[in-house]
């Protein structure tokens, strides 16, 4: 009998240890983000200088405000802060090949109390596609099990806060790759490298490396603290591999395989939402983000929410408004290229270039340049030298993506 016991005992543990979000995998999926410590992670970023500038009680608080705001609903639904621990261990981000996506979270210590907070804090459309497991959360329309975890996981998570694959294989079509996101010396560093499996996927890589980029500074309105761009028309089969994951996993309404840039001045529109927070005048009680972008390609039409025209500098506008009637963009349809303003064109200043043109390279095909000095000098009055740089070139045969936040 205590044999026994020992025994059952003994296979409880073993199935514990193994019964993680990995074994939850969806089937089919074809990229897969896998976080092991959602608190680890966060702690960890707030080690660097963005993160500490943002979430510290001697920068701009965020973590103090949020969870103020927080444990006071939860305190309205008689819960505290220590009920609701949904994301402080493993976070798993999955997408498979019809595009849907799966987020699984935990486990809780309690999955009644967790599920009666997020019946508080969600909506009826959102708690629909959520089903409950050993304590984890599944967030899912279709969630279908049955996948297995990539077979370099375990030993890439020796090393490593998060970790993610793509293995994208239809049609003639493979692809696959890792990555890793770790902290050194004061910034958090992702790295991945993605190789393609078959002979379409390696000439589709070939096509997109001797595509010649454009020159997007020779477009004089590019500048300020944020820059996004793809220099060079990408395969449908690279896309498919390389940007379509980021676009999913970050939610980003984008559908993009052309030459496109956006750039924006973030940080003004920052620090007049902490104005107008903090209750202090400010030029806008709704701050937007100053940009400009240009898409090209051909056949554009206006989109049917541009409801008024005006005339700018001799050219045609289409004006969209939000819900109380103000301006929030201005569209312009040339032959070969739409451009959208936010705010009125004759009124668009570009701001400062420095900090793309030293981190830019015309190998790259697509990247994210984001320059928070400026943003945290204007709302702390210090400079302190932070950015987030994320970058996709072609190395040898593979597709490299480098990202660092400081």
């Amino acid at each position: 009998m205590r044999k026994s016991l020992a025994i059952f005992v003994i296979l409880i543990s073993v199935l514990s240890i193994f019964a993680n979000a990995l074994t939850m995998l969806p089937k089919n999926y074809t990229t897969v983000l896998y976080i092991p410590s959602g608190s680890k992670l966060y702690d960890e970023f707030k080690k660097i200088p963005i993160g500490k500038t943002l979430m510290s009680d001697e920068g701009v608080g965020i973590e103090s405000l949020v969870t103020g705001i927080l444990q006071q609903q939860l305190m309205s639904m008689k819960y505290t802060l220590d009920d609701f621990d949904l994301f402080m261990n493993e976070i798993l981000f999955a997408v498979d090949k019809d595009g849907v996506s799966t987020l699984i979270v935990g486990p809780v210590k309690s999955s009644t109390k967790v599920k009666k907070i997020l019946e508080g804090l969600l909506d009826q459309d959102t708690l629909k596609n959520l089903q409950i497991k050993n304590n984890y959360f599944i967030f899912s329309e279709k969630y279908v099990a049955g996948g297995s975890a990539p077979s370099k996981f375990q030993e890439l998570l020796k090393s490593s806060l998060a970790v993610s694959y793509v293995n994208i294989s239809e049609s003639g079509l493979g692809f696959e790759g890792y990555g890793t996101v770790r902290v050194s010396s004061g910034a958090m560093i992702y790295n991945s490298e993605i190789t393609p499996t078959t002979q379409k996927a390696k000439d589709a890589v070939k096509q997109l490396q001797s595509t010649k980029p454009i020159d997007v500074f020779a477009d004089k309105n590019v500048g300020g603290d944020m820059l996004i761009f793809i220099n060079r028309p990408i395969p449908n089969e690279v896309y498919k591999a390389v940007v379509e994951p980021i676009i999913k996993q970050l939610n980003l309404p984008l559908n993009i395989s052309g030459v496109a840039y956006t750039s924006a001045d973030i940080g003004s529109a920052f620090t007049s939402f902490m104005g107008a927070d903090s209750g202090s005048s400010s030029n806008s009680q709704n701050p937007s983000v100053n940009s400009y972008s240009v898409v090209f390609g051909t056949n554009f039409k206006m989109p049917d929410d541009a409801k008024k025209y005006v005339t700018i500098a001799g050219e045609r506008y289409g004006v969209v408004q939000d819900e109380n009637k103000q301006d929030v963009a201005y569209i312009l349809i040339k032959s070969d290229r739409m451009i959208t303003y936010t705010i009125a064109p004759n009124k668009y200043k570009p701001g400062d270039r420095k900090f793309f043109t030293d981190n830019y390279k015309p190998e790259y095909f697509a990247g994210v340049f984001i320059n928070f000095e400026p943003m945290i000098k204007s709302v702390l009055g210090r400079s302190v030298n932070s950015s987030a740089i994320f970058i996709s070139y072609i190395e040898g045969e593979k597709i490299i993506q480098r990202g660092t936040i400081k």
